[in-house]
Parts: structure tokens; sequence; C-alpha cells
């Protein structure tokens, strides 16, 4: 297991229990046995990183987070332990699926952000894997970003109009966290500013929207800002010493052409498409609590 999920964190790639299976059979390294199998070899690749943390004296994030429920596309509760291990956090049985959710990804993110891979192959008496993982090699032809720099044109009014208006309408997201009205324009303290964040204290939400005006570069740079924007927030959440439960979402008046939502899809962006006519939409105003400004110490 160990080389395939080395190829996998250099390629930026996790990996289902059933493709782990599957790839070990291929190989001739293993016979089939039931996922539930897994968690016992899985937990002994991270215990082979906690104990070469301790040898090498420097951070090696846990190897098995790459190996994941299909269907959740995060790592069985049984990998708890070194998520909260490596993230130095409080081990609790009564994490949330959103809380867990979000120390898992933030964990893949390090596992594939770490550079020494190979050595630690080495010197645990591995090689890397010559070939790829066919069941996680892409074979659609995929463009390079577009890369033309930030516009100067001022703010439209359809943009400010659908900022507000996202702000006030929190059931768009379709989260299951009760969000209260957004907050426009919200600055990181990176100086980045997102259209509007929605904050509660079970989970952040970062909101980027692109008005019908919006063109093909836009809409795709707005992908990217989200992405962006997500790497902020649980920069900020995890300076604060709390579980980095934040995400973003992308909100369009327009639906994206297919290779945009292909590119969304690869990045994991959510995209709301909401129509230009939003009187059509049902009004939740009067379920939802109270428009008082959220007092920012709550999230601080």
């Amino acid at each position: 297991m160990f080389p395939l999920l080395v190829w996998c964190a250099k390629q930026g790639k996790k990996i289902t229990y059933g493709q782990l299976d599957t790839e070990l059979q291929r190989r001739g390294w293993g016979h089939h046995v039931n996922v539930v199998v897994y968690g016992h070899p899985a937990g002994a690749v991270g215990n082979a990183c906690i104990e070469i943390e301790k040898e090498i004296g420097e951070k090696v994030p846990p190897l098995n987070a790459l190996v994941v429920n299909a269907k959740s596309g995060i790592p069985g509760n049984g990998c708890d332990y070194y998520l909260t291990a490596y993230l130095d956090k409080k081990r609790s049985r009564h994490l949330t699926d959103a809380q867990r959710k979000a120390m898992a990804e933030e964990t893949m993110e390090e596992v594939w952000r770490f550079q020494k891979w190979d050595e630690i192959l080495n010197q645990c008496g591995l090689s890397p894997i010559p070939d790829a993982i066919p069941s996680l090699r892409s074979e659609s032809q995929r463009k390079a970003p577009r890369k033309q720099g930030w516009s100067n044109e001022p703010e439209s009014a359809a943009h400010q109009s659908l900022k507000k208006w996202v702000a006030e309408n929190p059931q768009v997201l379709g989260s299951k966290i009760p969000y209260r009205r957004g907050q426009t324009e919200w600055l990181f303290a990176s100086a980045d500013r997102v259209d509007v964040m929605f904050e509660h204290k079970d989970g952040c939400l970062a909101v980027e929207v692109k008005a019908a005006n919006a063109n093909a570069a836009d809409l795709e740079r707005g992908v990217y800002q989200c992405v962006k924007y997500q790497a902020l927030l649980r920069a900020e959440l995890k300076a604060e010493g709390k579980i980095p439960n934040g995400s973003s979402l992308l909100v369009t008046e327009t639906r994206l052409s297919p290779a945009l939502q292909a590119l969304a899809d690869l990045l994991g962006v959510r995209v709301v498409t909401v129509p230009v006519k939003r009187d059509t939409l049902k009004s939740e105003k009067a379920a939802l609590p109270s428009k008082s400004r959220l007092d920012r110490r709550a999230f601080r």
C-alpha cells in the first residue's frame, strides 16, 4: 500500500478502498478482501508516518488520509486519531461530520504538499512505483488555465445586486448549517476580499458571485477565486487554533459551460446557479434569524 499511496500523494490524488483493493490485485500484490479489512493496514501506514516523524524530527503528514470512502470522499473515522494528532487538535469522540470533513481535507492538502515522500520510501526500504494507477489516471484533454490578470473595470450594478441578494438569502446555499445574513466585502488577513462571507460556530462559507454579464474568462477566474478563498479561510481558522471547517462556493446567474463545470468539479468547487429574475424563488426570509450584524469576534 505504501508505494501506491506515495504515488497518489505526489499526483495530488486520493484513492477509495475499492480502487486500492483493485490495484493491489492488478499488480499481484494481494488477493481481494472486503474493504472493511483495510482499516488495519491503513492504520499501519499512519503509524509508520508517526514513527518516521520521531526519527527525523520533522512533521510527516498521515499518508493513510488519502484512503477514502467512495461515497463521502474522506477517510473513515478510524483515521480520526491520525488527523487530530497531525493537526494538533484535542482528540474527541464527538466531532461533527462537517468537522471531520474539514480536518480530513486539510490533512490531505498537507499530504499532497509534502515533498519528501521518496526519501520516506527509501528509508522504509521501498521504491516508488514506476507507472501510474490506471483507475486514477485522467485521459481527458485539459486546457491550461487562463492568465489574463484582473479586470480593472468598476463593479457592475448587476454584480452589486447579486452580492447583496446572496448575503440576504442564505437559504440558496443549500447548506445544512443555519447561516444568518452574510457580510459583503469580507476582508481576509491577506487583504483579499470575498464577495460574501457567512459565519457560524459550526463552519464558515466564503461565496464568490458572478452575475449574468460575466464572460467565460471571468467565470473561470471565479472558480480559482473559490479555491483561494477556501485556502485563506482555513488558514485563518488554523491560526486561531480552531478546526479548519471553512469552505467556498461559487454563485452564478448563468450555468457554467461543460468545460468550466468539469474544472470546478476537478478542483472541488461547488457551484450554485440562481435565476436572474429572482422573484421566481420562494422567499424564506420570514423563517430566517434576525439580520443583526454578526460580531466578528464569533469567528475570531
